[in-house]
Order: C-alpha cells, then sequence, then structure tokens
C-alpha cells in the first residue's frame, strides 16, 4: 500500500521520527496518503524485540511466585517450558499489536466519524494509530534494562511509578495501567484526530483519549486484586 503514496511523502524513518518530534505536520501528510503498512510493522517488531531480549527464566520466575501467592501448586517440569512461553510471549505482542491497532482505529472511527459525525475515514484513523504505536513500542524497549534491574518483566514506567509509597491495591493497579508512554502516544493521536479532521478540536480530541485510557486502567486494574 505504501507503495502507492507519492514521491512527496515521507519516507518510513521520516515518519517515524515526526512522531515524536513535528506530529501534527506528519499527521497533515497522512490525511492526504493514509499509509500504514511499515509503520505498523515497525511498531510490532520493536515491541517484539522488547519481548525477546527479557530472558526466559525472568519470566517463568515471575510465574511461578504468583502460582505460590495464589495457594497454587507449581507442577513438575514447570521451570522447563521457559523457552516455549518465551516463544508465545514474542509471538503474542508482534501479533496483539496490530490487532490492537485494528481495534482501536475502529474505535475512533465510530467515536468521531459515525458518532460525532466527522470526516476521518477509517484507513486515515489507522494510518495516525500505527504510526503514534511506535512511541508505546519504544517505550516498551526503552524499559527493559528497568525490568531486567528489578527481576520483573511487568515493570512499565507509569503513574504508578510515581506513587510507590500506595499499598498494593486497586488503585495502585491503575496507576500502574496508566503508562507514560502510551499516555504520550494518546496525546499524539489527539493531535492526529485534529489534522485528519480540522474540525475536530483539541480538548474533545485529547478528552477522548485521556477517558478512554483511564477507562481502560479501571476495567483491567480490577484484575489481580
Amino acid at each position: 500500500m505504501e507503495a502507492n503514496a507519492e514521491t512527496t511523502q515521507p519516507s518510513l524513518p521520516v515518519r517515524l521520527l515526526k512522531v515524536f518530534f513535528s506530529p501534527g505536520e506528519l499527521f497533515a501528510a497522512l490525511r492526504q496518503k493514509p499509509v500504514w503498512v511499515g509503520a505498523m510493522l515497525a511498531a510490532a517488531v520493536v515491541v517484539g524485540l522488547a519481548m525477546a531480549v527479557i530472558p526466559s527464566d525472568l519470566w517463568m520466575e515471575v510465574a511461578r511466585n504468583q502460582m505460590i501467592e495464589s495457594g497454587q501448586e507449581v507442577p513438575p517440569g514447570f521451570e522447563s517450558s521457559g523457552p516455549i512461553v518465551k516463544v508465545f510471549s514474542v509471538l503474542g505482542g508482534v501479533i496483539g499489536t496490530p490487532i490492537m491497532m485494528f481495534v482501536l482505529a475502529g474505535i475512533i472511527t465510530l467515536v468521531f466519524t459515525f458518532l460525532a459525525g466527522g470526516e476521518g475515514r477509517y484507513k486515515q484513523y489507522l494510518s495516525m494509530v500505527a504510526h503514534a504505536s511506535i512511541i508505546s513500542a519504544v517505550g516498551a524497549l526503552i524499559t527493559v534494562p528497568l525490568k531486567l534491574a528489578a527481576g520483573d518483566p511487568s515493570i512499565t514506567l507509569s503513574l504508578g511509578t510515581f506513587f510507590s509509597f500506595l499499598e498494593e491495591g486497586y488503585l495502585f493497579r491503575v496507576l500502574k495501567m496508566l503508562d507514560l508512554f502510551a499516555l504520550w502516544s494518546y496525546v499524539v493521536m489527539a493531535i492526529g484526530v485534529t489534522k485528519i479532521d480540522p474540525k475536530r478540536s483539541m480538548g474533545f480530541a485529547l478528552g477522548f483519549f485521556l477517558l478512554f485510557a483511564v477507562a481502560f486502567a479501571l476495567i483491567f486494574g480490577s484484575f489481580g486484586g
């Protein structure tokens, strides 16, 4: 699909850089030529790489501790399944990342185009989501040293990082779900919405994405308690 883009369309590396430094300019260009394949694959590869560099024994140690804490018996041969778990973790990241992009683009199209009467098309929002998602993907890679140092592959840089003094509970889990890189990507997506649908205000777009992030955290934060 990207091969059909005009020669004036920025190359993939340039587009990925623009996500961080000039997202408004990028999304204005993508409004005319909403390419998405390259960005989607790049984000999926980076997420897969971030998962691949986590040692399998670290994943297994965390899973083992969770089983013990929940009163479950660790089955025989559990430790030897580490490589298999790692392969499925990497594949889950590589495959799950694009799936989430398709779903999120659909939600955005539903809200801004069908419910709010906007002008954006699904392909335009998919292009926006695919490019903005590189922020979260790079964030996953950047936090790998933190995960290794803490011995916990689930650690992220989130609002919970600044409230580590809180006791483990629902509120703390919700704060941990609000990943800083994901929030950054949502702000960038809000900018993208205003470029794809110029009549849409930044306040409305940003409000939607922040509400989406909080709702997601509230729902999934209820698990694990």
